[in-house]
């Protein structure tokens, strides 16, 4: 069945064999899993429920023993808390009663439930009893009971006789109270009613008797209530009892499911076990016998390849190795890419045989070859030579060559910089003269406006001038009138004479300040005609000045583009220096790797004779060869 299947079509149908062993062992082992979450989920819930009930258990218990801290106080507190508390009773019970699984379980736990409810009931009623009494002497009927009692003990305090029979009806109270038999109750009924007879006596009916009447109402009320309490108690109890046996009735059941679903996960798990150890050893087996068979075909399909590889080695290219065409599997194409390499690798020989004798004969052709590279490279090695001798020859000068344009070079910058130095000076002469030509300007204005002020001067002496004349003319006629008159006019004739010789002494000064101001005004125009004259000379001169520092930029122009040429110049000489050195340089190295190359081509030569040598010996080695 196996022997045509593939190579491939094996590995894919153990492959599938143990997909589908992994498969059953997985569902087994699932299965057991399953059986197992189910017992654990069973024993979970039986868990729960026992806790819940445990838990019931206590809060009634807690609930029952606090009935003896209840005081009037705290009454409303405890009710409500009580009630909420057997509210929780009741879900927690109804919640187990939901996870129980068995109907047995379920009915013990409704049963419990029923009996939870009855003993909650049965202990408020008890709570409220008890409220209905008195939780102490001073809270229900008592607390009223002592409190009506006081009362009358007040009333009647003045009244000796009736306080002292109600003396003894408080006693008879107390006792009655603390034990409400039927002998302390006769006691109390024979006490009050002598009392009551005293206060008919006195005729206290309507006034102390009322009270009094009323205060024994109430303590027969509260014998009523007592027994009441009793059968409460009673009934409190026997509810508990029911409780209790409810309780550990279901506790008991409980731990017997406990105990059987214990039971039935170790059952499970022992045959999920078993199960799942008798399908993996199936499986094993099953793959195993597979493998073995697998391993078999292709250990012998192998040996056969193995077998004809070896006759191959030996030389033998006409062994051809079996191919099961109907199977076709990766060993088969092996065997037939062997086959196919063999053919090749038989007609690579053949033409390996024809290669090597065609060799032989290109390394004869090749040693002339070489040989006459040999002597062209000798030839060429040696004018290499002469040449780098003669470009050496030419670096060298043109290495004198640079100095000379360096010392060039030098002289123009010292130029260029003695030319810029020049117009330097030049320009701050040019602004010096500028200066000197804005001050003789100034002094010019200056000078104008003295001749202009020079002529007003003499205006002003022209008007004095008049005036002194003016002066002279009425002294002359102050003087004729005076003589006119005689003695009488003597007096103004001396003031005239006075006048007189006042107004020539002003002509005379007026003469003078005249000649001072025409000689001012000559030295001034003077002064004019030769500032004029300055500022055209100084005016020139600064056009000159213009002009040379034009000529010294030009001379620092011409001088820089010297002083550059001259640079450009040494750097082009010392690249062309640059370029014969490095050309020396490559011409050394071309001469060493021509002798590099001569030393190649003598070890090419070498190596061409073994070639030949390698071909004679390979087609002696072919001859082991059986071709087809």
């Amino acid at each position: 069945m196996l022997a045509n299947l593939s190579f491939k079509a094996k590995l894919l149908f153990l492959l599938i064999t143990a997909v589908l062993g992994f498969v059953i062992v997985t569902f087994v082992a699932m299965g057991g899993l399953s059986s197992q979450q189910k017992a654990n989920n069973e024993l979970r819930n039986l868990s729960k429920i026992q806790a819940s009930n445990d838990q019931v258990r206590i809060h009634m218990l807690e609930i029952a023993d606090s009935i003896r801290s209840i005081s009037v106080d705290n009454y409303d507190d405890y009710l409500a808390s009580a009630n909420k508390q057997i509210e929780k009773n009741g879900s927690l019970i109804s919640t187990s009663i939901e996870r129980a699984h068995s109907q047995a379980l379920k009915q013990v736990l409704e049963e419990d439930l029923i009996k939870i409810n009855d003993y909650s009931q049965a202990l408020i009623a008890l709570i409220n009893k008890r409220y209905i009494i008195g939780f102490d002497s001073s809270s229900g009927l008592r607390g009223n009971i002592d409190k009506m009692g006081t009362q009358i003990s007040e009333d009647i305090n003045k009244l000796s006789l009736l306080k002292r029979e109600f003396t003894n009806v408080r006693k008879g109270e107390a006792s009655y109270l603390s034990d409400p038999t039927e002998s302390n109750l006769e006691e109390f009924t024979s006490s009050f009613t002598r009392f009551d007879t005293r206060i008919e006596n006195f005729g206290f009916q309507d006034t102390h008797g009322v009270k009094a009447n009323a205060y024994r109402d109430a303590l027969l009320q509260y014998g009523k209530e007592y027994q009441t309490l009793n059968d409460t108690e009673a009934e409190f109890t026997a509810k508990k009892n029911e409780f209790d046996e409810g309780q550990l009735k279901a506790n008991q059941l409980i731990n017997e499911n406990i105990l059987q679903a214990e039971a039935d996960a170790e059952t499970s798990s022992a045959q999920a076990n078993a199960t799942l150890l008798g399908v993996s050893i199936a499986v094993s087996i099953a793959a195993a016998l597979l493998m073995i068979t697998i391993g078999r075909s292709v250990n012998s399909t192998l040996h056969n390849i193995i077998t004809d590889l070896n006759k191959v080695k030996q030389g033998d290219m006409s062994s051809k190795s079996l191919v099961n065409k109907k199977r076709n599997d990766e060993f088969d194409q092996l065997s037939q890419s062997l086959n196919e390499m063999t053919d090749g690798l038989g007609n690579v020989l053949k033409d390996v045989v024809s290669t090597t004798s065609h060799v032989s004969t290109m390394s004869t052709d090749l040693n002339s070859t070489i040989l006459s590279i040999t002597n062209s490279n000798h030839l060429v090695n040696q004018r290499t030579h002469s040449l780098a001798s003669a470009t050496d020859d030419i670096s060298s000068r043109l290495n004198e060559l640079s100095s000379t344009t360096n010392t060039l070079r030098s002289h123009s910058n010292e130029t260029y910089q003695s030319a810029k130095s020049g117009a330097d000076t030049i320009q701050m002469v040019l602004n010096s003269i500028t200066d000197t030509v804005n001050i003789v300007n100034i002094t010019s204005q200056q000078l104008n406006e003295l001749g202009r002020l020079s002529k007003n001067i003499d205006n002003v002496i022209a008007m004095i001038n008049d005036l002194a004349s003016q002066t002279n003319l009425l002294a002359l006629n102050a003087a004729i009138e005076a003589a006119r008159a005689g003695e009488a006019g003597r007096g103004f004739s001396v003031v005239a004479d006075e006048v007189r010789a006042l107004a020539e002494k002003t002509v005379d000064a007026t003469s003078k300040i005249t000649d001072i101001v025409n000689t001012i005004q000559h030295s001034t125009q003077t002064a004019i005609t030769t500032m004029e004259s300055g500022q055209d000379n100084l005016k020139i001169i600064s056009e000159n000045g213009s002009k040379a520092e034009e000529a010294m930029r030009d001379i620092e122009s011409n001088a820089m583009t010297g002083s550059q040429s001259t640079d450009s110049m040494a750097n082009a000489i010392q690249e062309v220096a640059s370029t014969a050195i490095q050309m020396s340089a490559e011409m050394e190295q071309i001469a060493k790797q021509l002798n590099e190359d001569t030393r190649s081509i003598n070890i090419m030569a070498d190596k061409t004779k073994q070639i030949q040598q390698v071909s004679e010996q390979l087609a002696d080695k072919t001859q082991v060869f059986t071709l087809v």
